[in-house]
C-alpha cells in the first residue's frame, strides 16, 4: 500500500508517475470563514444555526444536507422550525453560502497551469446543493470549472469523505488508477482513507501550500 506520509514535499510524491489530480474544494480551493456564516445567521435571528457551525457539528441537519438526504427548501425549513425566524429561503442561503471564499486567481492561475501540463484533474467534495451551485455560478470562472474532467459531489452521491466507498466509486466511474492519482485534502480523516485504497495523498495544511508546494 501507498502509506504516503501526510507531510511528504509533494515535489516527492509527484515523482511517482502521478497522471490525476483530485481536489477537496473547501480549504483547498475556497476557503472557509465560519464568523461571516455565524454573523449572517445571527442577524436573522437563527443563532442556533451559528451554534452549530462554532461547534463545527457535522451530524444532524448539516450532515443530512451534505448527504442529499433533504434539499435545500427542506433545510430552511428545519432552521424555521428550529429558530422561529421568518427568513426566506433565499436569506438563509445566503447566510450558510458567506461561509465560503473567494477562489483567488492565483489557485485558478494553478489549476489552469496544471490541466495544461497534461494532469487530469477532478474534485471531489462533501458538500451540498446551494455551497456548489454559489462556487459554479459565483466562485470559479467558466474555465476553472471545465478544467475539470468529473465533480464528485457528496450530496449528489449520497456518500461523503471519509468513507472509502466514495473514493471506489470515484475510482470505478473514471477508470483511473489509485497508484497513479494524487488526492490533496485539509482533513486528515480523509487523507488517511484515501490511502488505505493505495492513493498518493498531500494533506494540505493551509489552503495555499499546494499551490507553493506543487512542482509543474
Amino acid at each position: 500500500m501507498y502509506f504516503t506520509h501526510l507531510f511528504v514535499p509533494l515535489h516527492t510524491i509527484m515523482t511517482k508517475s502521478i497522471k490525476n489530480i483530485v481536489f477537496d474544494l473547501g480549504g483547498v480551493l475556497v476557503g472557509l470563514d465560519g464568523q461571516r456564516s455565524i454573523e449572517a445567521f445571527d442577524r436573522l435571528g437563527c443563532e442556533a444555526v451559528s451554534q452549530y457551525i462554532i461547534d463545527h457539528r457535522t451530524e444532524d441537519l448539516f450532515y443530512r444536507i451534505e448527504l442529499g438526504l433533504i434539499d435545500t427548501h427542506g433545510f430552511c425549513e428545519e432552521i424555521r422550525q428550529m429558530t422561529s425566524t421568518a427568513a426566506t429561503d433565499e436569506e438563509m442561503v445566503a447566510a450558510w453560502n458567506a461561509l465560503l471564499t473567494e477562489l483567488t486567481d492565483h489557485r485558478a492561475l494553478r489549476l489552469l497551469q496544471l490541466r495544461e501540463a497534461g494532469y487530469k484533474l477532478f474534485l471531489l467534495s462533501n458538500t451540498n446543493d446551494m455551497h456548489w451551485q454559489h462556487c459554479a455560478h459565483v466562485l470559479f470562472p467558466k474555465e476553472v470549472l471545465e478544467a475539470f474532467e468529473r465533480v464528485f459531489l457528496s450530496y449528489e452521491m449520497q456518500l461523503a469523505k471519509p468513507d472509502s466507498r466514495i473514493f471506489k466509486q470515484l475510482l470505478q466511474e473514471t477508470g483511473i488508477a489509485a497508484d497513479e492519482t494524487l488526492f490533496i485534502d485539509d482533513n486528515r480523516e480523509n487523507i488517511e482513507a484515501a490511502q488505505a485504497l493505495d492513493i498518493h495523498t498531500y494533506h494540505n495544511p493551509t489552503i495555499d501550500k499546494w499551490t507553493e508546494a506543487l512542482p509543474l
